[in-house]
C-alpha cells in the first residue's frame, strides 16, 4: 500500500508541477480538428463547453492569491504524506476558484489518493478545472471517456473535443493523444496526415512523446521504399497492429509497458495496445491490463475492473 501511495504521490505533483507548463501557450497553432481540405476527415463539432453539474467554477471565485497559497500549501503537504490535509487545502483552492485546485482535487478523486476512489466525482472536479481553463484537467477528463468501459461514439467524441480543448490550452501530451487516435481510428476514421500533423505539433513544443510517435509514423510511411531493413523491431509491431495483427499490438503494450527496445516507458500507451490486444483476443493481454488497473499505472485504479480483465483471462 505504501509503494502505491507513493507512487500515486509522484504522479500527482508531477502532474501539479507541471499543470502551470502545460498550460502555456504553444509556440504555434496546433492543427485543425476539421481542416476544408482534409477529405475523409471527421466532422465533429470543434467548441465544446465542458458542463458542470451545480457546480459552476465561477459561482466559486474568491480572492485569486488565496486560492494559489492553499493549492501551494497543498502541494507541500502531500509531499510530506499529509494526504488528507492536501485534499482539504485542495477542496478550498478549488472553492475559491482556482482550476488548478480542482484538478488536484479530481486527480486525488481518481486515484485514490487522500480519499477514497470516485470516478464520478473526479470526472465532475475535472470538468470543473476544464472549465476555469485549466488544460490537463482536460486532458484527464478525456481520458476517462477514452479509457471508459464499454466506451461507445458518444465517449469518443467526447473525448476527442476534449484533448482539442486541452491540446489548443498547451498540454502537448493531449494533442499526442490526438495523433494517437487519428493514427489508430480510435473513434474517428484512420487519417495518417492528421495523426502526422499532431505528433509534429506535439514535437515541436516539447513532448518527447510526440516526437516518438512522429518518428515511429515516419518510419512506417516508408515500409515500401528503400527503408524497409532499416524499421526496427518496434516499427514492425506498429505496422502489424495497424493492420489488424493482434500480436502487433500485444507486443506494442509489453514494449511501452517496459519501455523496452528503444521505446519509452509509457504505461498509458501499454494499457491502450493491451486494450486493443484484449478486444482482439490476446487473453494475455487482458491479464496485462488487469495489473495495470489494479496498480492504477496509465489507468485510473479500479480492483474491480481489474478482476473483470483477470477473470477474462482465465476463462
Amino acid at each position: 500500500m505504501l509503494k502505491k501511495s507513493l507512487l500515486l504521490l509522484v504522479f500527482l505533483i508531477l502532474q501539479l508541477s507541471g499543470a502551470e507548463e502545460n498550460n502555456q501557450a504553444p509556440k504555434n497553432t496546433p492543427p485543425e480538428l476539421n481542416p476544408a481540405n482534409a477529405k475523409g476527415a471527421p466532422n465533429p463539432n470543434t467548441q465544446i463547453t465542458p458542463k458542470n453539474d451545480n457546480s459552476n467554477l465561477l459561482d466559486k471565485l474568491g480572492s485569486p492569491e488565496n486560492a494559489q497559497t492553499e493549492l501551494s500549501a497543498g502541494i507541500e503537504l502531500a509531499k510530506k504524506g499529509d494526504y488528507q490535509g492536501a485534499f482539504k487545502l485542495f477542496s478550498q483552492s478549488c472553492d475559491n476558484g482556482n482550476a488548478a485546485g480542482c484538478f488536484a482535487v479530481g486527480a486525488m478523486y481518481a486515484n485514490g489518493v487522500g480519499i477514497q476512489t470516485n470516478r464520478l466525482k473526479a470526472a465532475r472536479y475535472y470538468e470543473m478545472g476544464c472549465s476555469g481553463g485549466d488544460a490537463t484537467a482536460c486532458a484527464n477528463l478525456a481520458q476517462m471517456y477514452e479509457n471508459k468501459k464499454n466506451a461507445d461514439s458518444n465517449d469518443k467524441e467526447n473525448a476527442l473535443q476534449l484533448y482539442a480543448v486541452a491540446c489548443q490550452g498547451g498540454d502537448m501530451l493531449a494533442c499526442n493523444n490526438l495523433g494517437w487516435m487519428f493514427a489508430n481510428g480510435s473513434g474517428v476514421p484512420k487519417d495518417y496526415y492528421k495523426a502526422m500533423s499532431y505528433y509534429k505539433f506535439s514535437c515541436e513544443n516539447g513532448n518527447d512523446m510526440g516526437c516518438y510517435n512522429l518518428g515511429l509514423m515516419s518510419n512506417v510511411n516508408n515500409i515500401y521504399g528503400i527503408d524497409k531493413a532499416q524499421l526496427s523491431q518496434v516499427d514492425l509491431n506498429y505496422l502489424a497492429c495497424n493492420a489488424g495483427d493482434m500480436m502487433g499490438c500485444a507486443n506494442l503494450g509489453w514494449i511501452y509497458a517496459n519501455g523496452d527496445l528503444g521505446a519509452p516507458l509509457n504505461n498509458h500507451y501499454a494499457a491502450k495496445y493491451f486494450q486493443m490486444a484484449c478486444d482482439g483476443g490476446i487473453l494475455g493481454s487482458c491479464n496485462n491490463l488487469g495489473v495495470l488497473y489494479q496498480k492504477g499505472l496509465g489507468v485510473p485504479q479500479d480492483d474491480q475492473r481489474a478482476w473483470d480483465f483477470f477473470s477474462y483471462a482465465c476463462d
